[in-house]
This record gives structure tokens, sequence and C-alpha cells, in this order.
């Protein structure tokens, strides 16, 4: 009976899940730019056959910021390590709490002063250049395409950040190596890739990962980002 079990146990044992990688963080921002790379030849090749002008108008203004947004979270849904990776990251009960908006009104706060530092007090960035990195450039201000650049900025790309910046990059930091590793590493690359603004987003970043980290959700930091966001967008139209 010793020995049946004994055989038996290698194949009832439960397979081990696995572990979130390098490996599988560099895949998943290869298939995320990747695809969009190919996407873009595809509409390249579509635009030299029809004599269409689509490839101008999906690089133009809050279309290129909602084709990014979309191939990134079609990946993160698709792809099953990442995505079970964030899944304990959606958490709601948070919301519940009085303390996850204090530290919203909080972050809200010091991002609006660092930014006023380093706009109106010391000019060492460009509000004219931050309109520019957000992708408004000379997008025809009609009704329509207002409302598409607003949800573009102020909702989609906050999503497609946090879960970027926040889910994937500082959580994946924080659990392989430690928390300050996480929450820096993370601040720093948001922050050199808005090249706009890259102070005030690096603050922007280690507050959104500090909220994140403290609250163990990705919601607070994503709503913080969504409001501060939709005050800019509503800045670029006033």
């Amino acid at each position: 009976m010793s020995t049946l079990s004994t055989n038996l146990e290698p194949v009832l044992k439960p397979k081990k899940k696995k572990e979130f990688t390098y490996f599988t963080l560099l895949l998943f921002i290869v298939l995320g730019f990747g695809l969009q790379i190919i996407a873009g030849i595809g509409v390249a090749i579509y635009d030299e056959v029809t004599g269409s002008n689509m490839t101008g108008i999906l690089l133009e203004g809050p279309y290129a910021l909602l084709v990014d947004a979309a191939f990134f979270l079609g990946v993160s849904v698709l792809y099953r390590p990442v995505r079970r990776f964030l899944k304990p990251m959606w958490n709601f009960s948070v919301l519940k709490e009085r303390k996850t908006y204090v530290y919203i009104v909080v972050g809200f706060l010091i991002v609006a002063a660092v930014q006023y530092l380093m706009l109106s007090f010391l000019n060492v960035e460009s509000a004219d250049q931050q309109q520019k990195d957000l992708n408004q450039g000379s997008f025809n201000q009609t009704l329509l395409s207002s409302w598409i650049f607003f949800i573009s900025v102020a909702v989609i790309t906050p999503i497609k950040e946090e879960l970027l910046y926040r889910g994937v990059l500082c959580g994946f930091l924080t659990k392989r190596h430690h928390v300050l590793v996480g929450i820096f590493i993370s601040a720093l690359v948001f922050g050199l890739l808005h090249i706009g603004f890259p102070i005030t987003a690096t603050v922007m970043g280690l507050v959104f990962a500090i909220i994140y980290y403290r609250t163990k959700s990705i919601f607070p930091s994503m709503i913080l980002h969504m409001l501060w966001n939709g005050l800019v967008s509503i800045t670029v139209f006033f």
C-alpha cells in the first residue's frame, strides 16, 4: 500500500504555477510594441494599395494614445501570466476605506505643487511641451474630437499606464527585489518616458507607486491619475 501511494504521489501532486520572470516581463513589452508595429505595417500597406490615409489618422492626436492602450490592454488580458499576475491587484474593497481618499487627495496636492514649482516658479518644464506629449498637436477641436481627446487622455491612458508601470513593472520589481526598488525604478522609467516634463512625471510616478503599495490595489492610483489627466486635458482647451 505504501509503495502504491509513493508511486501515485508525483501524479496527484498539483502542478506549480509558473513564476512571473524577467522573460515574461520582456515578452509582455515586446508583444505590446511588436503587435503595434505589425499592425502599423499592415495599415501602411493598406494605405498604399487603396490610396487612403489611415496611417496619418491613427498617428494623429488621441488616436495614437487609443491604439497604444488598446494593444497593451489586449496583451494584458490575453497573455495569461500577466493576467494572473495582475488579478490580485483588482481590489475594490479599498474604495470603501476613508484613508484611500485621503491618499488620493494628498497625492493630488503633491503633484499639483510639483507641477506649479516646475512650470511657474523654476520654469524648467514647459506646458507647451506637455500638450505635445499628450498628443494634442493640431488635432481638430470639434465637439466629438474634444470628447475623444478627453476620454483617451483622462480615462484610457491612465488605465493603461497604471497597469503597465504600477501593476506590472512596480509589482514585479517589488516581488522580485524590494519595495523601494519597485517604487523608484518604476517612477524613474515613468518620468523618463514623459520627455516634456520628466521631473513632474517622476514625482507623479513616486506618488502613484506609493499609493499603490499602501493600498495593495491598482484602483486608487488609477483614480488619481484620471483626475490629474482630466484636469490637464481640460486646461489644454481653455
